[in-house]
């Protein structure tokens, strides 16, 4: 009786063991599932070809776009398109978004459509209970003259977003964050960045602040990481933010910087790769990607129809695959684990025998 009680609490070890060393990606069992993953939103678009960015007219060249939602030209603030969106990022498993937020009516002296977009963003996540987050990236808005006055950016967010938005905001080591983008009129160059700026940014102890872009001062790398490293492997922030792109093309909008164009060169992978690895190392908090729809710059891993009329759907799954992966058991330590624990039950079984 004994042997038999031995033997079945020695299968039993062997099936449970493997049942969990054994999980494919998704299952659930996890060891680090602290790693959260956003995706850079662009909430500017009207509804309609040539309006608001959906213009390819010759009065608006640099808005030049060639390739279709499959939504359609939509407005961002359409309540069915926004909550398609989130559906479609619930799905994948993103954590939480990043809006491009380009002032507001006090500092602008007008009205503001992403203001008014970003706000919409956050109260269809409140009202339809999103297990998604939402920040907002301030960008260089003041092209002209190049002034801000920062303590009333600070306060209006405070007011507008944090206030009535607290269960939305997303935190960082427990403040919200603020991102901003490294616009030279704002936070400036590399070769002349404006440190009293980026001071009264990141001085300001209510938001955990990150300057975000491609300029050698930034605290969060994005976009273009091959014309930043000269490589396709995207940098690591020191608090463990990297960011990941599909493609960049800006060629459409005037510039001459294509990496991946076509999406055969398989950049998405390679920086997803180099994600895994480094994650591995326990060294990955945060993983962003750019972008859900920036359009202008190709970017976006949004269902569309590319300006070749192909359907490209295939990055919204690929973006799902490698978020499955991310918090699951590094897979080198599957195999011997397993076979670890094998060998323990034959032990204990043989002795007891």
């Amino acid at each position: 009786m004994k042997k038999k009680l031995v033997f079945v609490t020695v299968f039993l070890i062997v099936i449970f063991t493997g049942s969990i060393f054994l999980t494919t990606p998704g299952s659930g069992f996890t060891l680090d599932d602290d790693i959260e993953v956003g995706v850079y939103y662009y909430p500017w678009y009207k509804q309609g070809w040539r309006n608001y960015h959906w213009n390819s007219s010759k009065e608006y060249p640099k808005w030049n776009v060639v390739d279709t939602p499959l939504l359609g030209h939509y407005s961002c603030q359409d309540e069915s398109v926004v909550m398609q969106h989130l559906e479609w990022m619930e799905d994948i498993g993103i954590d939480f978004v990043i809006l491009s937020w380009w002032g507001n009516e006090r500092v602008l002296g007008g009205s503001s459509y992403e203001d008014e977009s970003c706000r919409f963003i956050f109260s269809i996540i409140k009202q339809y209970e999103y297990p998604i987050k939402a920040a907002l990236m301030v960008e260089g808005f003041n092209e002209t003259n190049g002034i801000y006055n920062f303590p009333s950016i600070f306060d209006y967010i405070n007011e507008t977003y944090i206030t009535h938005y607290s269960d939305v905001y997303m935190l960082l080591d427990n403040k919200p964050l603020l991102c901003w983008y490294n616009a030279a009129n704002m936070t400036g160059t590399s070769e002349n960045p404006k440190p009293e700026n980026i001071m009264e940014i990141c001085n300001e102890g209510r938001f955990e602040s990150r300057i975000v872009g491609h300029n050698t001062y930034v605290n969060w790398s994005f976009s273009i990481p091959c014309s930043v490293n000269s490589s396709i492997i995207p940098p690591l922030s020191e608090d463990g933010m990297i960011c990941v792109e599909p493609r960049y093309d800006d060629s459409y909008i005037g510039g001459n910087s294509t990496f991946d164009g076509n999406l055969t060169e398989g950049l998405y992978d390679k920086q997803w790769n180099e994600v895994i690895r480094l994650k591995n190392e326990g060294e990955v908090k945060y993983v962003t990607i750019y972008s859900w729809n920036e359009y202008h710059e190709r970017s976006q891993i949004e269902p569309h129809i590319s300006r070749d009329g192909k359907c490209v759907l295939s990055l919204l799954y690929k973006t799902k695959r490698y978020i499955q992966i991310i918090p699951e058991f590094p897979s080198f330590l599957i195999l011997p684990l397993f076979m670890m624990a094998t060998l323990l039950a034959v032990i204990v079984y043989r002795r007891k025998k």
